[in-house]
């Protein structure tokens, strides 16, 4: 089933369980801490807003197979294992992007969330999907907060 975070049942899941997390919450592979791992979802909604400057990625095989794959809330191989890389503008350890406290970092992330819902016009691309509707970027959103969240244990 498609979850799309512009549904408010599925954005309240999302959001319940980013409240749930706590600092002392250790993920199941890669590594980001708690708080890490929220800033990065935060980051990756600004790349629905433009406000992250990053150069066409995209390959066939990421506009065609790999969006399908992640819009349909398809669970890719890989997936439990920590083996899908993320984009280097956005990779918060990497990048050794200080992070603020726990609450502040979920709060940055609701408000985010909350300027997607209450914005008509997103980002009309996506470095690696390509070309992307709001639909789109409502579906992705989910599909990677689940991913982290799985990865969290919530």
């Amino acid at each position: 089933m498609k979850h799309n975070i512009f549904d408010q049942p599925a954005r309240e899941e999302v959001l319940s369980r980013i409240q749930k997390l706590t600092v002392e919450s250790k993920g199941k592979w890669g590594r980001l801490s708690a708080p890490q791992m929220i800033r990065h979802l935060a980051e990756a909604c600004r790349l629905a807003f433009d406000e992250i400057p990053i150069a066409d990625q995209s390959t066939f095989f990421t506009r065609t197979l790999a969006k399908w794959i992640f819009l349909s809330n398809i669970k890719p191989p890989g997936r439990e294992k920590g083996k899908i890389k993320t984009l280097a503008e956005v990779d918060i350890v990497e990048l050794k992007t200080t992070v603020a406290e726990m609450q502040i970092e979920k709060d940055n992330y609701k408000a985010l969330v909350e300027r997607m819902v209450n914005t008509s016009e997103l980002s009309k691309k996506h470095p690696l999907f390509g070309k992307m509707s709001r639909k789109d970027w409502g579906l992705l959103t989910y599909a990677h907060a689940d991913y982290h969240l799985t990865q969290f244990s919530q």
